[in-house]
């Protein structure tokens, strides 16, 4: 078991762990809450019914919760559905998504008392995830000078090998010179920075680049964490954050 914690300050606290088993889903709807959540749940002092999981996609879609998705994808069904962030101006809600290689991002503004958490894929990262993310902040009172962003344990680029379709798609939405810092090439072999794509993105939505943190922990080299490019299957790790009261 494996815990980082990613933000911890006056406003916020979110974390990164794989739990004990790495189990965050439940086979059925009226399954118990695994005991991953419940142990997670006694460690922050959030009860069971104030979790929100949605039920990821690997898509751009974003949606702001309250209190009345409390235990949506954790202890009942989900409608948070093909949903890949999340976003709240409530307190005792924690927002969480599961990742096995994927980039976990938080977001936080303590001006407006706003958070988010975003599962980004390369799909993702390479689409309007992000942008849709900080638009549901906005819409919660944000802004982007005082949004803050944290990129948690995802795969690195030696570890990431895709193929040139992946290219292509990033070819769409980012620039030349962008692209030379999110692709490299080893050989013929080319390795995509997810980390990086998610860092441009942000600075062309506007976030200064003083407010953005990208952790180098990866979750493929770490065998304490779940990593998907590494073999572990039906097993991931759980990305959370919540506001402090």
């Amino acid at each position: 078991m494996k815990d980082i914690n990613m933000i911890d300050d006056a406003f916020a606290y979110g974390g990164f762990t794989s739990g004990s088993e790495g189990l965050w889903m439940r086979n059925e709807a009226d399954d118990p809450p695994t005991s991953d959540y419940t142990a997670l749940s006694r460690r922050l002092g959030i009860p069971l019914s104030g979790f929100i999981r949605p039920y990821q996609a690997g898509g751009d879609r974003v949606e702001a919760v309250t209190a009345l998705h409390g235990g949506s994808g954790v202890i009942k069904d989900n409608e948070l559905k093909r949903i890949d962030g999340v976003v709240t101006a409530e307190k005792g809600i924690v927002l969480s998504i599961i990742a096995a290689d994927c980039v976990p991002v938080y977001l936080t503004d303590a001006a407006a008392g706003v958070i988010g958490i975003l599962h980004c894929g390369w799909r993702s990262a390479a689409g309007r995830a992000l942008c849709n993310v900080l638009e549901r902040m906005k819409e919660l009172g944000a802004s982007s000078e005082n949004i803050h962003i944290a990129i948690g344990p995802h795969i690195c680029p030696s570890c990431y090998e895709v193929g040139d379709e992946v290219l292509a798609e990033y070819e769409k939405n980012f620039p030349s010179v962008e692209l030379r810092d999110i692709f490299t090439k080893h050989g013929s072999r080319l390795h995509l920075d997810l980390g990086q794509a998610i860092c441009s993105s942000a600075i062309t939505e506007g976030i200064p680049e003083s407010n953005i943190v990208c952790t180098d922990i990866c979750t493929c080299h770490d065998s304490a964490l779940f990593s998907y490019r590494r073999g572990d299957r039906n097993r991931q790790n759980l990305a959370y954050i919540m506001m402090k009261q």
